[in-house]
C-alpha cells in the first residue's frame, strides 16, 4: 500500500478544491451509512473525479470507499498520477484485474456488504467481481454519487463558467470566420481550434454538430462535407471541457440576410427558450416545463421538437436532472441544466437554441453569454 499522505512534495489541490473534495466525500460516506453499506466501489471515471480530484481513464481502477477510510485501486501505470493527483485517499497498488484483487482486498478490510455502481460495471467485470468475492453480498447501487453531483459546489460552478466562455468566444470567433463556400467539417475544425488555443483541455464530444441547409432539420446530423451557401441556415451544437467540466452551447446563424420563414421559425423557438427560462426555479417538476414549451410551440407548428427540453451539465455533457416530459423530480437550487428547444422540419431546415441555466430558488441565472438576437447572428 502506497499511503500518498506521507508524500512531503506532494503538490495540494487550491484550498476551495480541497475544502469541496471533503464535503464530496463526507455525503458519499451518509449514503453508505443510509444503505448500511461496508463499502461503495466507484468505477465511473466521471464520479472517481468528482470525489477525488483525479481526471483517470476508465481502465485506471476503482475507489473505494469506506465510512471511515477511502482507497484508490490502481495499477503501476497510475499509481503515480493518483499519487500527485489526489489528496485524503490511500492508494493501493494492483498486478492482477481488479476485480480479482478486490477479493482479497475485501476479505482483509472484513467487509460484508459492499455496494457498486450497477449503472456503470459492465457484465465482465461483475461475473468477475461475484467470482472473487463470493464472500460479500454485492448490492446494486446506480446513481448514488450522481445524486449528490446534482446539486453544483462553487468549484464546480466555476469550472463550467469557464468551459462555457470559452465556447462563447468560439461562436463569436466563428460568426467572423464562415464564408459561403465552406464545408460543414471546416467550421467544426475551426470551433476546435480555437476553443483549444484559448484553454479548453479537450472538446465534450465528437464530432461537433455543424449542420447547413436542409440537413439541419437533423437533430444529431454531425458535420460533413456539404458546403454552406447564400442565404443557408446553420446550426451548430458544439461544447468543450474545462478542468474536466463541459460546456454544450446550440446557435443558428445566417448567411445572408434570413427570409421570412427563417426569421419566423426562428424567433418561435427563441421564444420557446425565453419561456422555458422563465418557468425554471427550485422546487419546479421538469415534466411541467416541457409541457408549457411544447404546447407553446405546437400552436404554430407541428414540427416542434421530441427529445427532452434540457438535461443536467457538469463532468459528464449529459447528466442529471433530466427536463423531460417523463421528469418526475423536482429541480434544486444549485443545478446546472440545459434549456434547448428546437423545431425541425424535414426538407427544410431546423433551429434549435440551447443555453446552460443555474437553476436559483426563484429563477435562473443564464450562463451561456453567445449571441442570439438575430442581427447579432446575421453574417
Amino acid at each position: 500500500m502506497v499511503d500518498q499522505e506521507k508524500k512531503k512534495q506532494k503538490p495540494k489541490p487550491a484550498r476551495g478544491l480541497e475544502a469541496a473534495l471533503v464535503k464530496r466525500l463526507r455525503q458519499s460516506q451518509a449514503k453508505l451509512k443510509e444503505n448500511s453499506l461496508d463499502a461503495l466501489i466507484i468505477s465511473s471515471s466521471p464520479n472517481r473525479h468528482y470525489l477525488s480530484g483525479w481526471k483517470s481513464d476508465a481502465e485506471s481502477g476503482w475507489l473505494v470507499i469506506t465510512p471511515d477510510v477511502s482507497y484508490i485501486l490502481t495499477d503501476s501505470r497510475y499509481t503515480e498520477h493518483a499519487i500527485n493527483e489526489t489528496t485524503g485517499f490511500k492508494v493501493v497498488e494492483y498486478e492482477s484485474s481488479v476485480a480479482s484483487f478486490f477479493g482479497d482486498f475485501s476479505k482483509k478490510l472484513k467487509f460484508k456488504r459492499v455496494g457498486f455502481e450497477s449503472h456503470d460495471i459492465s457484465i465482465f467485470n461483475f461475473k468477475r467481481l461475484k467470482k472473487y468475492c463470493k464472500h460479500l453480498k454485492l448490492i446494486p447501487k446506480a446513481h448514488l454519487i450522481e445524486d449528490i453531483r446534482v446539486v453544483k459546489d462553487e468549484v464546480e460552478i466555476e469550472n463550467l463558467k469557464k468551459a462555457i466562455g470559452i465556447a462563447d468566444k468560439a461562436f463569436i470567433h466563428i460568426l467572423n470566420f464562415a464564408k459561403p463556400g465552406m464545408a460543414e467539417k471546416e467550421i467544426a475544425w475551426e470551433m476546435e481550434k480555437y476553443m483549444r488555443d484559448i484553454g479548453a483541455e479537450k472538446m465534450a464530444w465528437d464530432p461537433f454538430i455543424v449542420a447547413s441547409g436542409a440537413n439541419s432539420s437533423m437533430a444529431h446530423w454531425g458535420a460533413g462535407t456539404r458546403k454552406i451557401k447564400k442565404n443557408d441556415m446553420v446550426l451548430v451544437d458544439y461544447g468543450c471541457v474545462y478542468e474536466g467540466y463541459h460546456s454544450d452551447t446550440t446557435r443558428v446563424f445566417f448567411m445572408g440576410r434570413p427570409s421570412g420563414e427563417q426569421k419566423r421559425i426562428y424567433n418561435l423557438v427563441l421564444e420557446a427558450k425565453k419561456l422555458g427560462q422563465s418557468l425554471i426555479k427550485e422546487g419546479k417538476v421538469g415534466a411541467v416545463v416541457d409541457k408549457k414549451v411544447r404546447e407553446s410551440l405546437e400552436k404554430n407548428t407541428s414540427h416542434f421538437y421530441r427529445h427532452s427540453l434540457g438535461h443536467g451539465v457538469g463532468l459528464e455533457v449529459h447528466e442529471l436532472p433530466r427536463i423531460s416530459i417523463h421528469s418526475k423530480n423536482k429541480l434544486l437550487n444549485g443545478s446546472v441544466l440545459t434549456v434547448e428547444p428546437g423545431v425541425y422540419i424535414p426538407g427544410w431546415g431546423g433551429v434549435r437554441l440551447e443555453d446552460i441555466v443555474l437553476v436559483k430558488e426563484n429563477g435562473v441565472e443564464v450562463l451561456t453569454k453567445a449571441p442570439k438576437d438575430i442581427k447579432e447572428v446575421t453574417i
